[in-house]
């Protein structure tokens, strides 16, 4: 078993790694928005967009799930990563060949006839960058994968500035801009990452493409689950209500994505320390200590957002869309129930139970449609607003319950449910404009009172292993 230093230590300099590759990327697609709606008119950006939003459907099924798989398997110390290469890159070479062949078929879809072709090379390329890019983490190498992430982004604007503000090409310049990125993805991967030498030193393995396969299965309705949880409501907003509507709510989600950034950013770190502690014994104080500093971040940052936010919106959007900001502060707070979410959803891989995590996300997109279509209709983008917020609160609390029938982790389940209600008192008085900087003050104080105590704890001992590091450097 690792060292208790190392595992810290290592989960530590992972989130480092993958917040460089992560923010980076962030602000380089921020900073595109501009030129998007500079160069292409609403129809054709909405268009563009759409191609997109059809091949991220396609790709759970074209993949048959396996992305997640091919970071369990890879880096397990049961199996060999170069096989699970190889059965990862014959599962999406199938899938690819059912793309080939369908995309004739898409022609009957009026809106992208045109672009058929377009969806068809996107898929292929997102399914092989993808494979590739998780085959990277589950080597560990995770500098090159960050390294590379950022390459993609430059690749992906340098392509846009050229297409779009240069040669004015419109649609297809937008489309092919992110193919040639995901294009030299595959490339840079191949080459840096030797997967002509894994390739080569791999060998059949049936038993292992079966284990994989069953394990992936279920992510497929996982992934579409997913898909409906973040665009049923935008659809249904725009039916039911108005696209000016649809374009309010749309502002308001822009800014809990930040948190989300801040959840895959330790995701991706955490994904890969929980397998590994899972296999060597569930080391219990570790996933203690990980919880409580991880859930003090989230919620005290969703506290001090919630709180800011409507000055902040009347800033950072045009008057057409202040009135945005009444919606922002329980979005925020349905960001930070999914942060808690993504935290015990990790477990699923690492225990191999990725059929919870199915069903889990069945569970969220069920009740999130539902709500939609009960609520929209008679309180607007509130309905949708609602809708998300306890179908994320309902995939955390499923998510929290069920791992803990399979590790034993010390939570404080009052204090949990307590520190739910907490940001959503606040959210909804800040939301409503009642006594928000009261509001605020109280949920700041409420929590950090409940949790300072474990938080503390966990950052005297991070910085114990940061002067130790530091000490070892002079020597």
């Amino acid at each position: 078993m690792s060292s208790s230093k190392g595992k810290y230590q290592s989960l530590a300099l992972n989130t480092i790694i993958f917040a460089i590759g992560n923010i980076g990327s962030k602000i380089i697609l921020f900073l595109l928005v501009p030129l998007y709606t500079k160069c292409m008119s609403p129809d054709e950006y909405g268009t563009a967009d759409l191609v997109f939003t059809i091949g991220q459907i396609l790709v759970p099924f074209l993949s048959a799930g396996i992305f997640s798989a091919v970071i369990r398997f890879g880096i397990s110390k049961e199996t060999r990563h170069q096989d699970v290469l190889r059965n990862s890159l014959l599962i999406i070479s199938a899938g690819s060949l059912i793309m080939l062949l369908i995309t004739p078929l898409a022609g009957v879809y009026g809106a992208i006839a045109n672009w058929k072709w377009y969806l068809c090379a996107f898929v292929i390329t997102d399914l092989f960058s993808a494979v590739e890019m998780n085959y990277l983490k589950a080597k560990e190498q995770n500098k090159l994968y960050t390294v590379i992430s950022l390459i993609r982004t430059l690749a992906l604007a340098l392509c846009n500035v050229l297409f779009l503000a240069v040669l004015k090409a419109g649609i297809p310049g937008y489309l092919l801009s992110t193919i040639l990125s995901a294009l030299l993805t595959m490339v840079l991967v191949a080459v840096r990452g030797d997967i002509f030498r894994d390739i080569k030193a791999s060998k059949r393995n049936d038993a292992l493409m079966k284990e994989m396969l069953v394990y992936a299965a279920p992510l497929i309705l996982n992934g579409i689950s997913w898909w409906v949880i973040h665009s049923s409501d935008k659809t249904m907003i725009e039916k039911m209500v108005s696209a000016t509507a649809l374009g309010i709510y749309s502002v308001a989600g822009r800014i809990p994505s930040l948190i989300n950034v801040i959840v895959s950013i330790f995701s991706q770190a955490w994904d890969i320390s929980s397998i590994k502690e899972v296999e060597d014994g569930k080391d219990t104080k570790f996933f203690d200590n990980i919880y409580s500093v991880y859930s003090f971040m989230v919620f005290i940052i969703t506290i001090a957002a919630i709180a800011v936010i409507k000055p902040f919106m009347h800033i950072y959007v045009a008057e057409e869309f202040r009135t945005a900001w009444m919606y922002v502060p329980l979005l925020l707070v349905s960001a930070a129930y999914g942060a808690v979410g993504s935290y015990f959803g990790s477990f699923y891989g690492a225990l191999k139970k990725s059929r919870l995590s199915m069903w889990s996300t069945l569970l969220g997109a069920v009740i999130n449609i539902g709500l939609n279509l009960m609520l929209i209709p008679v309180m607007g983008i509130w309905g949708a607003v609602i809708g998300t917020v306890v179908a994320y609160a309902a995939i955390a609390v499923f998510r929290t319950f069920s791992v803990l029938r399979y590790v034993r982790i010390n939570i404080n389940i009052p204090r949990y449910f307590i520190n739910l209600a907490i940001v959503a008192g606040q959210a909804v008085l800040v939301s409503v404009d009642f006594c928000g900087i009261l509001a605020s003050a109280v949920a700041a104080v409420l929590f950090i009172a409940l949790n300072y105590r474990s938080a503390r704890e966990f950052s005297a001992k991070g910085m114990s292993i940061l002067k130790s590091r530091l000490r070892k450097k002079e020597k």
